[in-house]
């Protein structure tokens, strides 16, 4: 509650009139009618005269608190979306300054005003919405200044996304400090700042690694997964997830091998001899696409490091492992093995240059 609120809960509690409160303290009663109508705020003398008249603590008759609670800020959060695209941008924007005024530690409600704010200056023109710049930014600035580290992240984005809307390159790029270099989204804002600048090979390179580099993250929590699912006896959703995995290898032209690298470790958990030694003898058969996305034009930009000599290797040490490996020994047992060992098993251990 505001002052005038409390004001006028209070003195009703106590069957106190106006008239009876102004005498008490020594001012009019329309000086009180003031007060409880919000038209003006007691003198700061008077506080601690009201407080006690009222039997309540400074801090209640100020509605202090050190820290709102969950609903009281989805509660204020409410009141802005309610007004947010009923009313003129003038009045959103006051009543956010004034709601920041009154809580200026409450760094998660600061936080989520100042992006309702900065999305919905979005909307204006360049002129506009440039009377509410200078609020935003230095709102998103004290937010960076908290020691609470996810209010900082989501503060380096709302800055960083202030400055790339208004072409602010420079500044936008002052925000990536807030990122380590090993985080995927700083390359990926920094390409954006790359583009805005007119560096576009730099935007290129930065982006095609961050899609290479969320590819491995990606296909590395399928196989996950997978792996779940495998220990869990759901050979049902393991096929489905190895599937899915297949055909993001193909999305991302990562090339026959991996796209049937999965499937063979299925066919393996599934027992399933005839299939194992097909996907063995294709992975062989296409063990140089291994590298194929080195030549896709999805990461024309990217440098990678050759390996001479990797086919032969692959294949010398896969087929160590498939000689030895328990797992395959149902493999082994069967005719079809000496086939394929024949075809096989007459690569050179590949030698160092």
């Amino acid at each position: 509650m505001q002052i005038n609120e409390v004001i006028r809960k209070y003195r009703k509690e106590k069957n106190m009139t106006q008239e009876e409160m102004a005498n008490r303290l020594g001012v009019t009663a329309p000086a009180v009618n003031k007060w409880e109508s919000g038209a003006s705020m007691p003198d700061i003398a008077l506080l601690a005269p009201i407080a006690r008249l009222l039997g309540v603590s400074l801090d209640e008759l100020l509605s202090y608190n050190e820290s709102l609670t969950e609903i009281e800020e989805a509660n204020i959060i409410g009141g802005i979306y309610a007004i947010l695209n009923a009313e003129k941008p003038d009045v959103v924007y006051q009543r956010i300054v004034d709601i920041a005024r009154e809580y200026p530690n409450a760094d998660n409600l600061n936080l989520t005003l100042t992006t309702l704010l900065n999305a919905r200056s979005f909307l204006l023109t360049g002129k506009e919405r440039k009377k509410y710049d200078e609020w935003i930014q230095s709102s998103f600035e004290n937010l960076l200044q908290t020691h609470d580290e996810k209010i900082n992240m989501q503060a380096a984005d709302g800055l960083y996304s202030f400055f790339i809307t208004r072409e602010k390159y420079e500044e936008a790029e002052g925000c990536l400090k807030y990122y380590s270099d090993q985080n995927p989204d700083r390359k990926r804002k920094l390409a954006t700042i790359y583009a805005g600048t007119g560096k576009y090979e730099e935007a290129y390179k930065a982006l095609e690694e961050v899609l290479y580099s969320n590819y491995s993250t990606l296909s590395g929590l399928l196989y996950e997964i997978y792996g779940v699912a495998v220990k869990t006896g759901n050979l049902e959703k393991a096929e489905a997830i190895i599937e899915k995995e297949s055909a993001f290898a193909d999305l991302f032209e990562m090339g026959e091998y991996h796209k049937n690298a999965g499937r063979l470790s299925l066919a393996v958990k599934k027992k399933d001899a005839k299939k194992a030694l097909e996907l063995m003898d294709l992975l062989f058969e296409n063990v140089d696409t291994m590298t194929d996305y080195t030549k896709s034009s999805l990461y024309e930009h990217m440098t990678f490091n050759e390996a001479p000599g990797a086919s032969q290797m692959v294949i010398v040490t896969l087929l160590k492992q498939y000689k030895e490996s328990e797992d395959m020994e149902f493999i082994r047992k069967t005719p079809e093995w000496e086939k394929f060992l024949k075809k096989w098993d007459t690569i050179p251990f590949p030698t160092v240059q």
